[in-house]
């Protein structure tokens, strides 16, 4: 199999997901990607698709006809019949919906795999709108990571019998239960400083825990963007700035150091005020699998990634109190938290192992090659 995998970015820290989706897949076909941009612009090795002189036609017609993306798809196209591509996976919908007429217009089969924000942002979903359906027309599968992503695709227009439900898949070897839970007050929390992974709320919520555990700490990794600097002053009016450490962005073996350090794992996901949702976030799966249990929110797919009472607790959206009186049960009881933690772990392996997850996606792109075009 020759499949092209397209991502946002070549270096994203936060796409580790689709990193191992390209390891993996690397394992059994023969993988070419391409990324930078909605309409991917450069190839692996970080080169144009486009010459300079194309960029220089393609902005003057910009100006002269007012059109964007005037022969935006040549570029792509070529890289496509060049590698002789049998089938594309476009990771997020944005990217899917402009390869979907250059796939058409090269009959080669289409899957997109949506992760999050481009299922539930409000004002991309209407940007996009007809660009959706069109993508969703044409291509073969279309990817959901959780149940509650499965409902929002079809509600913008997805078909229901092309859609497979395909969570993530966390490296078990990788990410394994530290030596016991006793002892350790630390809570860490992995991921963006944006608006839906409620950070705010998290600090809020380790606050109140704090007034009866004063020894505990919270570890926040993650970039120095979005609302870190809120997160920076809020710890500081606090008092609290001995309490929380900020790590800035960590790589995936020192994450899973540090999950071998800590007593459970914290993420007050929230839906943003422009309707940005999780997908289903990576960092809970990968905390389960450190044998950490985890306290989060009813949010998105993390109502499927933690069984309530049994792997970690999940509350209301903003209930910082329900989330504090958690943290609290916790530090209270390390021998719950290693018991819910281990039981996370099972969970993970046998529902989010790695390999198997991502075996689900190739054997999808087998059978769109098989079939040798969009079937609805």
């Amino acid at each position: 199999m020759r499949i092209c995998i397209t991502r946002s970015s070549r270096f994203a820290y936060s796409e580790t997901f689709i990193r191992d989706q390209i390891e993996v897949f690397s394992k059994l076909a023969e993988v070419h990607t391409i990324h930078s941009g909605r309409l991917p612009e450069k190839s692996e090795d970080g080169k144009s698709l486009n010459s300079k002189l194309f960029w220089v036609l393609h902005k003057a017609l910009k100006v002269i006809l007012g059109r964007n993306n005037f022969f935006g798809n040549y570029g792509v196209k070529k890289y496509l019949k060049d590698n002789k591509i049998e089938v594309v996976l476009a990771n997020y919908g944005m990217p899917a919906a402009h390869m979907a007429p250059i796939c058409k217009d090269l009959n080669i089969p289409l899957l997109a795999i949506f992760h999050g924000h481009d299922a539930t942002d409000i004002k991309l979903l209407q940007e996009y709108k007809n660009k959706y359906k069109k993508m969703f027309d044409y291509a073969t599968f279309t990817i959901a990571v959780s149940e509650e992503m499965k409902k929002r695709l079809i509600a913008v227009g997805a078909h229901p019998e092309k859609i497979r439900l395909i969570p993530y898949g966390v490296d078990v070897s990788k990410f394994k239960p530290g030596n016991s839970n006793e002892e350790k007050k630390n809570f860490l929390a992995v991921g963006r400083f944006t608006e839906k992974k409620g950070p705010l709320y998290t600090i809020k919520a380790f606050y109140k825990a704090l007034q009866k555990f004063p020894d505990a700490k919270l570890v926040m990794v993650g970039g120095k963007s979005g609302l870190f600097e809120k997160c920076e002053n809020l710890v500081k009016e606090l008092n609290i700035t001995d309490s929380v450490i900020f790590t800035g962005v960590l790589t995936s073996d020192e994450i899973a150091n540090l999950m071998a350090t800590s007593l459970a794992f914290v993420q007050h996901s929230i839906t943003a005020s422009n309707g940005d949702m999780e997908g289903t976030p990576l960092g809970i799966l990968e905390a389960s699998a450190a044998g950490l249990p985890v306290v989060s929110t009813l949010h998105g797919g993390i109502k499927e990634a933690v069984i309530q009472g049994t792997t970690g607790f999940l509350v209301e959206e903003k209930d910082e109190d329900a989330m504090a009186a958690y943290m609290i049960q916790l530090l209270e009881n390390p021998e719950k938290a290693k018991e819910m933690g281990l039981k996370g772990r099972d969970h993970i392996v046998e529902n989010h192992y790695q390999e198997k997850q991502i075996y689900k996606i190739y054997e999808l792109a087998e059978l769109a090659i098989k079939r040798g075009h969009p079937a609805i």
